[in-house]
């Protein structure tokens, strides 16, 4: 029984920019007791389904598809450091309301409704971390933002292989970004 979640991937680009922004983090917060997210794994939830039985895996497909036939690509950006709770996360500006419209219209039309959206509302986010003890140190300000632009949305399967956490695609929808093409010679 897989464990899923739908998200919103970010380009490598911005994991790239966002490793090195952990980096800071982890050096200024060295104080604090925080498991950070693996660069690779950073991404925008909508619904965390958790175990999912095999046999619902194709109806839970077709009816994220109907959920965002309309979907098309928007700008994301994330930038403010926050800390609700257990999660350290970035804020999302620019992308919020698309992001909140996705997530709405999919919590209407799924069946198989994901944990914790009715009981806490959703609220677009990027997590870096999850913090197990504060420390005495201030969180600091990121004064850069990240931008991208949303084109897929992914169901991952989240597995914990030799004691890491990895999210492997499952299915996608939405189009990557094409990458230019060499001009013949």
């Amino acid at each position: 029984m897989p464990r899923l979640f739908l998200a919103v991937p970010l380009p490598n680009q911005i994991k790239t920019r966002l490793a090195s922004k952990i980096g800071g983090l982890q050096k200024s917060l060295s104080n604090w007791n925080i498991n950070w997210v693996a660069p690779e794994n950073l991404h925008i939830t909508l619904v965390f389904f958790g175990w999912v039985k095999a046999e619902q895996v194709e109806d839970l497909k077709a009816e994220v598809s109907a959920a965002v036939s309309g979907f098309s690509p928007f700008e994301v950006t994330a930038g403010k450091l926050s800390l609700k709770g257990r999660p350290l996360w970035l804020e999302i500006g620019p992308g919020r309301d698309e992001l909140q419209m996705i997530a709405e219209n999919l919590s209407k039309k799924l069946t198989l409704k994901g944990s914790l959206e009715e009981e806490r509302g959703f609220h677009p986010h990027l997590t870096l971390g999850r913090v197990k003890k504060r420390g005495r140190t201030k969180l600091p300000a990121v004064p850069e933002t990240f931008s991208w632009k949303a084109n897929r949305i992914v169901l991952y399967e989240s597995r914990f292989v030799h004691k890491q956490r990895i999210y492997e695609e499952v299915w996608s929808i939405g189009r990557p970004k094409k990458r230019p093409s060499n001009p013949p010679n």
